[in-house]
């Protein structure tokens, strides 16, 4: 659960119609008890912006339209896109996490620094795990047609992703419908700017640079059963679609601690990392490209929905910064 939101804030792209419909999950939002359902109300009620996929930000003659993505594809977004194809029309430049220049520069990478993904040096995750969890990581790799002599080669957090992908999504994988790439393609067609918010190894350099035993703990809260696996990915979805962004990052924790291995501690340490991570420090570094108060550009930053909400999301700080915001219709 913990990974899923890594796939799906940054690398997991596929036709979500067809995912959605061969993956039997259920909507972890219909069996909350009564005191699941108090605490996330009291979540939502203190978390700033914790719903809303699009906002406008203003502030004197500079408007910037904030548009929250899923780097999916479902049926789903294409009245949402319809709705937002006006405002992508009117922009100055659209912000996304990644063009398709650093997306290209991504792959690129990959094929010439397999120490990216690998571990080229040292033991592999065989030598670092005990017989029965590599048992287990290794029969989840084969699942999702990942041979275990590589799965144990690769690194810890990048595993987490590739394991994060339910087995009976598989079938479904294919070509980007999510959001940010229909933006590129209308991008493209009528001639609107692209701009990306950050280099193309951000995502990578910041969760490799996190201490080995953090990326173990991500890699061992990644090792769900199968159903389990499409639970959580079908919640996380209904909850973008029901703008509930903050909710969705909940219910993920939630979910998290109810069928994970890994003590309640650990899955609250390891979602402070990836929040820190994923999030707070990548909102942070974008804010400067963001705000220009020397700007009268109209722009749209379109980034992955849980960049929105909370103190530190891109909402909140362009409050901070004496933006007047206002919710539009998605």
């Amino acid at each position: 659960m913990i990974a899923r939101l890594i796939a799906t804030a940054t690398l997991l792209i596929c036709p979500l119609s067809t995912l959605y419909a061969a993956c039997e999950g259920s909507d972890l939002r219909n069996q909350l008890s009564a005191t699941e359902q108090a605490e996330l109300q009291a979540f939502d009620l203190s978390t700033p912006y914790p719903s809303g996929n699009h906002w406008l930000a203003e502030k004197d003659q500079h408007r910037i339209n904030v548009v929250g993505t899923v780097h999916l594809g479902d049926a789903r977004l294409g009245p949402v896109f319809d709705r937002l194809s006006p405002v992508l029309a009117a922009a100055d430049r659209i912000y996304l996490e990644m063009t398709p220049q650093e997306e290209a520069q991504l792959q690129q990478a990959i094929s010439e620094r397999p120490e990216l993904i690998l571990l080229t040096k040292g033991p592999t995750l065989i030598d670092l795990l005990d017989p029965e969890e590599w048992e287990q990581l290794s029969k989840a790799a084969q699942a999702r047609n990942i041979p275990s002599f590589m799965a144990a080669k690769f690194q810890p957090w990048y595993l987490s992703i590739l394991l994060s992908v339910p087995p009976c999504a598989l079938s479904a994988m294919g070509e980007g419908g999510g959001l940010d790439h229909q933006i590129m393609g209308f991008a493209a067609k009528n001639g609107v700017p692209l701009q990306a918010l950050e280099p193309y190894d951000t995502v990578f350099s910041l969760f490799s640079s996190e201490p080995f035993d953090t990326q173990i703990a991500m890699m061992r809260a990644s090792l769900l059963s199968d159903q389990d696996s499409a639970d959580g990915l079908v919640t996380l979805l209904n909850s973008y679609f029901d703008q509930s962004h903050a909710a969705g990052w909940y219910l993920a924790k939630l979910h998290a601690k109810r069928v994970s291995a890994l003590s309640e501690r650990e899955i609250e340490e390891a979602f402070e990392t990836l929040q820190a991570t994923l999030l707070r420090q990548r909102n942070l570094a974008w804010m400067p490209r963001i705000i220009d108060t020397s700007s009268t550009d109209s722009i749209v930053v379109a980034v992955g929905a849980a960049h929105l909400h909370g103190s530190d999301g891109v909402l909140a700080q362009l409050q901070g910064a004496g933006y007047h915001l206002s919710q539009q219709k998605f």
